[in-house]
């Protein structure tokens, strides 16, 4: 990482108040074009490749733990500014994280290396387990392991920086390479859990992208032993 984007993202991170006022300005405001472009593309590429049935057209359920409300599907005409902060959010979080769509991996924001702790974590973690990422005091919790509309493997995992804001992520797998394609900034609560009010743009992802409901402990083992043989 260049040193003016790391103090970029040092500065990003430093307080809860400094990534709100880098957060809300972003939804008044027009969407640069390359980042519209690109998450126009995911939205393009998601819908493409999603036959939703009538009933996940009518209603969602909610990817969070014990938690099974229904949800109606997010309106369009907040879609894109929503998804664009989020990803700007993503684009600015640590070493974790670089680069909007690659051509291998033009979807998303590919995680900052196969062999990154990050990288590592998603593949291998069970879901409601912990862990400390290697060279960092960063807590990652993973929440749930699911398929997208499209078929993708997907992780909902949480980030607890040392400055006690959490950053809720959703990965997905394609092209041998994690993808970020979503991700949002809050203060966490005293224990690191984000507030509930935060997984409000979460769920909204969660329906637009089709997503399903969380794989078992034994789906989801079989799914990291696919990845770790080069299946997707």
């Amino acid at each position: 990482m260049q040193p003016d984007i790391a103090s970029q993202v040092a500065l990003f991170l430093e307080t809860r108040i400094q990534v709100k006022e880098a957060l809300m300005p972003v939804l008044d405001e027009p969407v640069p074009d390359r980042l519209s472009q690109s998450v126009q593309r995911m939205i393009d590429e998601a819908r493409r490749r999603s036959v939703p049935s009538h009933a996940s057209r009518a209603r969602v359920v909610a990817l969070r733990a014990g938690d099974n409300q229904v949800m109606p599907r997010p309106q369009a005409s907040w879609i894109m500014p929503l998804a664009a902060s989020l990803v700007a959010v993503a684009f600015g979080i640590g070493g974790y994280f670089f680069g909007l769509g690659s051509q291998n991996q033009p979807h998303g924001l590919e995680v900052a290396g196969q062999d990154s702790p990050l990288s590592e974590a998603l593949g291998q973690l069970a879901s409601g387990e912990e862990t400390v990422l290697a060279g960092s005091t960063d807590r990652l919790r993973a929440v749930a392991t699911f398929r997208d509309g499209a078929g993708s493997l997907c992780r909902e995992f949480e980030i607890d920086s040392a400055n006690r804001s959490t950053v809720l992520s959703v990965a997905c797998h394609s092209n041998n390479a994690w993808a970020v394609n979503f991700a949002v900034v809050a203060p966490a609560r005293d224990g690191g859990y984000a507030p509930a009010s935060s997984t409000e743009a979460l769920d909204s992802y969660l329906a637009a992208t089709g997503a399903h409901e969380p794989l078992s402990r034994v789906d989801e083992a079989a799914a990291f032993r696919s990845l770790g043989r080069g299946e997707e």
